[in-house]
C-alpha cells in the first residue's frame, strides 16, 4: 500500500512539474521569444501585436477548413469501395491548403523581421500552449490564451 502511494505521490509531483515547466516556456514574449520582443519599442510591440492578432484570425480560419478537408477525405477512406479519384483530389486541396499556410506563416515572418528591423528566430513559435505556434513560425493548430503581446485570446476552432 506505501508504494502505490509513493508512485502516486511521484506522479503528481512530475505531472505538475511538467505543467509549472510548460506554462513558463508559453508565449513569444516569454521564454524563448523574449529576447526578440524585448528590444522593440512600445510603437512596435504594438504593431507586431495587430500583424499577429490579423495572422492569427487567417490562420485558424486556413485551420479550420484543413480541419474539414482532412474529415472529408476520411471519409472518402471509409467507403467501399474507395473512389481513387476523389480521394486524389483531396489530397491535392489538402496539401494546397498545407501550402497556403506556409506560404502565410513565411509572409509573417517576413513582415515581423520588417517591424523589427532585425530577423524573427528560427525558434521563435514555441507557442502558447498545446500545438500553438503563436511566433513567426507558428502553426496555429490549438490556440491559447498567452499574455505575451502577440498571444491572442483563447479561440475555439
Amino acid at each position: 500500500m506505501y508504494i502505490k502511494h509513493l508512485i502516486l505521490l511521484l506522479t503528481l509531483v512530475l505531472a505538475l512539474a511538467v505543467g509549472a515547466q510548460a506554462y513558463r516556456g508559453g508565449c513569444p514574449g516569454q521564454g524563448h521569444y523574449q529576447d526578440f520582443m524585448s528590444g522593440l519599442t512600445p510603437e512596435q510591440q504594438q504593431k507586431v501585436k495587430a500583424l499577429t492578432d490579423e495572422h492569427h484570425k487567417e490562420l485558424f480560419a486556413l485551420h479550420k477548413e484543413l480541419v474539414t478537408r482532412h474529415e472529408a477525405m476520411e471519409a472518402l477512406f471509409a467507403a467501399t469501395p474507395a473512389n481513387k479519384a476523389a480521394i486524389d483530389q483531396a489530397v491535392s486541396e489538402v496539401s494546397e491548403l498545407q501550402a497556403k499556410k506556409s506560404r502565410l506563416n513565411a509572409g509573417y515572418r517576413i513582415e515581423l523581421a520588417e517591424i523589427a528591423g532585425k530577423p524573427v528566430p528560427f525558434e521563435s513559435g514555441r507557442g502558447c500552449g498545446g500545438k500553438a505556434g503563436c511566433g513567426a513560425y507558428s502553426s496555429g493548430a490549438t490556440p491559447s490564451a498567452g499574455s505575451a503581446p502577440c498571444c491572442p485570446p483563447a479561440q475555439t476552432l
